[in-house]
């Protein structure tokens, strides 16, 4: 059976979302590319409509009654079910681009647009997300890849944080075990239970034995607590020896080169031993 996607057109204006149908139906609906479309005229139809047959992608207008598609959009991204879910915003105004991008959105295209530009956006939002999403789930446990994470879920984490002010922290954990010879995959499976302490946490297996916490609405003093509980965890593991943990908060870094801090206080933890946030040594007696 060929793959069938789903795109929803969310528009108030009837004359637009003809067009996107028109184009749409152009572009697809041929060998190994299906698609069915939906229509809605404002966010709060959009809504429901994406409840009932979830979207793969998402057409979204900003300017719309009874419900923008900015609030749409972040109603939406706040729901597990549509996070793989591509969303395009449609805007008349270019200073609607932060807004849009802030809500979640993937991308964004300035009306009046060129049909067969925002087609190409649409094909490889639709096309490129069954794979993306084939390597976002590492096992049964969610444990995310980080090719995934860096291009879809990081972008997401950081605008949230950025729009509500929420802090965002992330921990990057090198782990060595005693037994080079113990198997990889018991070995996984025993980190990743130690590193999932909290439900609201996502797991990201960065490489063979490094792997990368993403800690939603943690500052950096409860990120460093819970570093050294899950140190405290693997080195009273008889398989493990003991971690180097980096950490980096986005409230702390004043930017949102996350990925480079964590990486960096890595680096340093490995070099020096210690448990290191935001390229400095953690002391724990000023957290209490």
């Amino acid at each position: 059976m060929l793959p069938l996607k789903n795109i929803l057109i969310v528009d108030d204006e009837v004359g637009v979302r003809q067009t996107l149908i028109r184009g749409i139906q152009r572009k697809f609906n041929k060998i190994k590319k299906l698609v069915t479309i939906t229509e809605a005229s404002n966010g709060k139809e959009a809504i429901q409509l994406a409840k009932d047959f979830p979207p793969d992608l998402i057409l979204m207008d900003i300017r719309m009654p009874i419900m923008d598609g900015l609030k749409a959009c972040r109603i939406l991204r706040r729901d597990s079910k549509f996070a793989a879910t591509t969303i395009i915003m449609l805007t008349c105004e270019i200073t609607e681009e932060s807004a849009g991008l802030l809500s979640g959105a993937d991308d964004y295209v300035i009306k009046p647009f060129n049909i067969n530009t925002l087609l190409i956006r649409i094909e490889r939002g639709l096309f490129k997300s069954s794979s993306a999403l084939g390597a976002a789930i590492a096992n049964i446990d969610e444990v995310l890849s980080k090719e995934f994470f860096l291009s879809t879920e990081l972008h997401f984490e950081i605008a949230r944080a950025q729009r509500y002010r929420h802090p965002l922290s992330i921990l990057m954990i090198k782990v060595e075990t005693h037994d080079r010879e113990q198997s990889s995959q018991e070995t996984q499976c025993e980190i990743e239970k130690i590193l999932k302490r909290r439900s609201s946490d996502k797991i990201i297996r960065w490489d063979s034995n490094t792997y990368a916490l993403l800690l939603s609405e943690t500052n950096s003093d409860d990120a460093a607590l819970l570093a050294k509980r899950i140190s405290w965890h693997l080195e009273n593991s008889t398989k493990f020896l003991r971690p180097c943990v980096g950490i980096a908060n986005l409230e702390d870094t004043l930017s949102d080169d996350l990925i480079g801090n964590a990486e960096s206080s890595l680096n340093e933890a490995v070099r020096t031993g210690n448990i290191i946030l935001n390229r400095h040594p953690v002391h724990y007696e000023s957290l209490n």
